[in-house]
């Protein structure tokens, strides 16, 4: 008999985001009205790409140690407001 080779297999793990989180879709159609209120004229699905770009860099800042650990959502509201400061809305 053949011993199944998922027999000790515990847990499978699948990273979703980007797949079926749709962020990208979300900040545009809540970014776009804030945006036209504050005057801002940039589209809102580069608004949207700025914000996430800057993602990256903050990680790698907290994982080389450069900066202590902060919660994802402290480095999300500094990156979007480093953001909104680009397009001149007052933070």
């Amino acid at each position: 008999m053949v011993e199944d080779p998922f027999d000790e297999v515990a847990f499978l793990g699948f990273d979703v985001f980007g797949t079926v989180v749709d962020w990208r879709s979300s900040v545009t159609r809540l970014a776009e009205p804030f945006l036209r209120r504050h005057g801002v004229r940039v589209d809102p699905y580069q608004f949207a790409d700025e914000w996430r770009a800057l993602y990256q860099p903050a990680m790698e800042r907290v994982r080389s140690g450069t900066r202590p650990w902060v919660k994802l959502d402290v480095l999300n509201r500094e990156n979007l407001e480093t953001v909104l400061a680009r397009h001149g809305v007052d933070v």
